[in-house]
């Protein structure tokens, strides 16, 4: 059900899917409806019984199954970003989509919560005036600035070992348009100097503080000052990243500012910025990128539609992590 197009570059590659059959579909909304029930996605949060639900769908849409199990191979193998152009979800109302990717989740893994009030796994990313206007804007799902290079909840101890971004509308300007870099090809970039090496290995072996955005400490206020403490390079996740909540861990926690470190993450950022070691695409309505957010760093460019609309799911494997990173508050 999933095919390979062919590569892109940086351990991306394109492929298609076929529709999912009504049947199929109506199968898997049933499901849905007798465990969540039927009313819209603010019903979809973990329970901790996605194992079961998982059983259910398989036996109920052996197809939306293999495509997980597909999906989840290549991420395992061969890619850590898997585009697909069309996801045929567009014939469906928004809120049909937002439980069909779910599903497609479910099958993947464990669907996380993405905020600790609201728990809700279906998370809209699109702009909100309200909160830009006010400053409260503490993500990159929230504006619509440029978003630099990063891995999602790199600001938690564990975090999710998937992602899927699903393009409900994409920006009719032409902007917003997704850039992807791959771990393994950062690590090899920076093995190729004295310089980059020396700045791998202190990174991989210096826990710094990330700062955890408002919307998702324990509180939700913006007052709240929580970091977690965790390399940016290791083995499982191979890369966590984001400047913004490193820049202002090191804010909240200033013991861990120093010389070495900015000079370290300075070479990073650098080669993180070569232009020739990064894929750039633009993400048309109805488009699907499924990630592994333990190896694939992602950004988007600024984008001036107001009606651009993502939904973003992250999506936990049950495997353990390093245990290296702490969640701690201040």
């Amino acid at each position: 059900m999933l095919t390979h197009v062919h590569d892109l570059g940086f351990r991306t590659g394109e492929f298609t899917v076929e529709p999912l059959p009504d049947a199929e579909t109506a199968r898997v909304l049933a499901v849905l409806a007798a465990r969540h029930g039927a009313e819209s996605d603010t019903a979809l949060v973990p329970d901790g019984r996605e194992a079961d639900l998982r059983g259910e769908l398989a036996e109920a849409a052996p197809r939306l199954s293999a495509l997980a199990a597909a999906i989840r191979d290549r991420l395992e193998s061969s890619h850590s970003g898997v585009l697909i152009r069309r996801a045929h979800l567009g014939r469906h109302g928004l809120d049909t989509r937002r439980r069909l990717l779910y599903a497609l989740a479910v099958c993947m893994g464990a669907p996380t919560a993405t905020d600790r009030i609201d728990r809700k796994v279906v998370w809209d990313i699109k702009l909100r005036p309200e909160l830009v206007r006010s400053g409260a804007a503490s993500t990159f799902s929230e504006h619509a600035d440029e978003a630099d290079f990063h891995t999602d909840t790199q600001y938690f101890p564990n975090p999710e070992r998937y992602m899927l971004l699903y393009f409900a509308r994409a920006a009719a300007c032409g902007g917003g348009r997704s850039s992807l870099r791959d771990a393994r090809c950062v690590r090899a970039a920076l093995g190729e100097s004295d310089e980059g090496r020396w700045a791998l290995d202190l990174l991989s072996r210096t826990a710094l503080p990330f700062r955890i955005p408002a919307t998702f400490t324990r509180t939700g206020s913006r007052d709240a000052v929580e970091v977690t403490l965790a390399t940016v390079f290791g083995d499982r996740p191979l890369i966590r990243f984001r400047t913004d909540t490193l820049c202002r861990g090191l804010a909240a926690r200033p013991e861990h500012d120093t010389p070495e470190v900015r000079r370290a993450l300075g070479i990073l950022q650098t080669e993180l910025d070569n232009p020739a070691r990064r894929l750039e695409t633009f993400m048309e309505s109805d488009s699907l990128l499924a990630m592994n957010n333990h190896e694939a760093l992602h950004g988007r460019g600024a984008f001036a539609d107001p009606e651009r609309h993502a939904l973003r799911i992250r999506i936990d494997d049950g495997a353990p992590q390093d245990a290296a990173a702490q969640d701690s508050a201040r």
